[in-house]
């Protein structure tokens, strides 16, 4: 088993080429994704296009690096169908957007719909499926999934709100180094 898991923490069997498109400089690994291949950022762009939450990392000075789809300029758009583009996106509340997930806390890079016959900010938010923390300006969201997952911690191990965020921190940076961003309104 030891092999395995530090041959996974390396680039394993993959070769230097994009698993989907074969160009040389594939990068750029998933966490989430059950592959453990390879692959260059625009094949790993348009792949996650519906799975903006899952945890990337990019190979770098001979070891992975953790990075988000909003440093490499992946930008969620609310409001219409996946895929559909939008005539008149609007950038969350200073272009800062934080998602809470069973994988981690997530800063994301977000557009709403801004067109004329379009739901509020908070209604675009919980047809994603996220849960917005205010119903003004949201600037934090949790997805559904989280929120079900404490729901049954809660009853199953009584697991306390404190207690699982805490651990959804863990799942985000074990390491304690790189804080994470809070929001606080004073």
């Amino acid at each position: 088993y030891l092999d395995e898991f530090i041959h996974l923490e390396g680039r394993g069997d993959a070769h230097h080429s994009c698993y989907n498109c074969g160009d040389s400089n594939a990068v750029f690994h998933c966490n989430n994704c059950v592959s453990v291949d390879l692959y260059c950022q625009s094949c790993l762009m348009n792949l996650h296009q519906n799975m903006p939450l899952h945890r990337l990392k990019k190979w770098h000075d001979r070891y992975f690096h953790p990075t988000t789809f909003k440093q490499l300029g992946l930008r969620i758009q609310l409001g219409h169908s996946a895929g559909q583009s939008c005539r008149n996106p609007k950038s969350a509340f200073d272009d800062d957007f934080t998602v809470i997930d069973v994988h981690g806390i997530h800063e994301v890079a977000l557009n709403f719909c801004d067109c004329e016959h379009t739901s509020s900010h908070y209604k675009q938010i919980l047809h994603a499926r996220w849960f917005p923390a205010t119903s003004t300006d949201p600037q934090t969201a949790t997805t559904f999934t989280v929120l079900e997952h404490f729901h049954l911690l809660s009853f199953e191990s009584k697991v306390s709100a404190f207690e699982f965020y805490h651990c959804i921190v863990r799942r985000s940076d074990n390491t304690g180094v790189k804080p994470i961003k809070v929001s606080c309104v004073l």
